[in-house]
């Protein structure tokens, strides 16, 4: 049995998902203690650090078979190719206000603490993810970054990227069980790190199980409109749907295709409605009644209004997902939510329509944590320490546990029997 060292950050979505697929978690660092008492609240006998991951001499931390380590997709890190003073960037929490800049010892680690472990260990493996703009956001960085990997250690490593969405990753665990995929669109660029005397890579290319309209249920093939005889980089967000304007956006984007010879018709991943994990026991309040977390009456902004009005229009009654950011609207619960975040206050409400059709007596609240956690795929035993906004934060930094799995499945193939 293989084990897994996690410099993680979130809820123990990355250990969740190397224990799904039968790794043994070794250690579990991160500067945040509610995330320390998370990870042991799941493996009561695991090792674990709290320190800030930069602060860490590595050779303290134990050997484990693959590191695991999703590192801050900002700051002084590839992603942001920030040389600003060593501190994280404001962030809008949602109400036109901005939240205190945290302090450098405070965040997440940056991409070169991976470098310091996997210099002292060499383990067999390095398995980690950010968004997208990981690398569009700093190219010559990122492939600086990447060089990095190809000569450290005595052996050197093999990088194995690949774009994947949360939304579209089904998985089949050694038990037989099928972990589904989340009622959530989050696009993710996920890698993995294989020493190269193992002389193997994993196959990360996603083919989600899709409906062509010619051919039936396929596995769709992924699709990059900008990359053209070999040029360009397969790196970027899944376009859900074709821009009016902007072609640029495309070129940055894949979507799916059957991969039936003769057809090649786009495809569209088969998908999980938001509605799978709602509970239904938790009631909300009158939307006329404003806002509930003020001290005084204030009401919804006009935008949240509108797309209120909107929903009664478009599901005739039917409960529906307000999405108060990105200019979301009203969604069906047949369909999954935008990408559930750590910070800011709430993003997705739930709005039940009454049977008049009133707007003010609409039933609205904002999705729970627990919702929030069903949506990144932790199952319902998993335990998250402290007290609401402790399990917020966590909860939207975590690693999506069906895209976890799924790296961690396809890492272990590759290693040594």
């Amino acid at each position: 049995m293989y084990t897994s060292g996690h410099l993680f950050s979130g809820g123990w979505g990355d250990g969740r998902g190397f224990m799904n697929a039968g790794y043994t978690p070794r250690f579990g660092a991160n500067h945040n203690p509610w995330a320390i008492k998370t990870a042991r609240a799941n493996v009561p006998d695991i090792y674990t650090r709290e320190a800030a991951i930069q602060t860490i001499d590595m050779r303290t931390l134990p050997y484990a078979d693959v590191l695991v380590g999703s590192p801050i997709c900002r700051e002084a890190t590839p992603a942001g190719g920030n040389s600003r003073a060593r501190v994280q960037l404001e962030f809008d929490v949602g109400d036109g206000t901005q939240g205190k800049p945290s302090r450098w010892e405070q965040t997440r680690m940056t991409a070169w603490e991976p470098i310091r472990y996997v210099d002292v260990h060499e383990p067999l493996a390095y398995v980690g993810e950010n968004v997208p703009g990981f690398f569009t956001r700093n190219p010559r960085l990122f492939d600086a970054w990447l060089g990095v990997w190809d000569v450290l250690g005595r052996h050197g490593y093999y990088v194995t990227l690949a774009c994947v969405n949360s939304a579209h990753v089904t998985v089949e665990m050694p038990d037989g069980t099928v972990l589904g995929p989340v009622p959530q669109y989050r696009d993710r660029l996920v890698w993995v790190m294989v020493r190269k005397d193992l002389g193997k890579v994993p196959d990360l290319l996603p083919r989600p199980v899709s409906i062509c309209p010619n051919c039936g249920p396929v596995r769709g093939i992924q699709h990059w409109p900008g990359v053209q005889n070999g040029r360009g980089r397969r790196i970027g967000a899944y376009l859900r749907r074709i821009p009016k304007s902007g072609a640029s956006q495309a070129k940055r984007s894949y979507y799916y295709v059957c991969p039936t010879q003769r057809c090649h018709a786009r495809v569209e991943p088969v998908t999980r409605g938001i509605g799978d994990v709602i509970d239904e026991n938790v009631r909300g309040h009158r939307f006329g009644d404003g806002r509930q977390d003020r001290n005084a009456f204030e009401a919804y902004a006009p935008a949240a209004r509108v797309a209120v009005v909107e929903g009664h229009r478009l599901f005739g009654g039917k409960p529906f997902i307000v999405t108060r950011r990105n200019h979301g609207g009203a969604t069906p619960l047949d369909v999954p939510i935008g990408t559930v975040t750590a910070q800011g206050s709430a993003h997705h409400y739930l709005a039940r329509p009454t049977p008049d059709m009133d707007i003010d007596e609409c039933e609205y609240r904002p999705l729970t944590v627990k919702e929030n956690a069903r949506t990144q795929g932790f199952p319902k035993e998993h335990v998250f320490a402290g007290e609401e906004p402790h399990q917020k934060l966590q909860v939207g930094d975590a690693v999506p546990v069906t895209v976890a799995t799924w790296a961690a499945q396809e890492t272990l193939k590759v290693l040594p029997s």
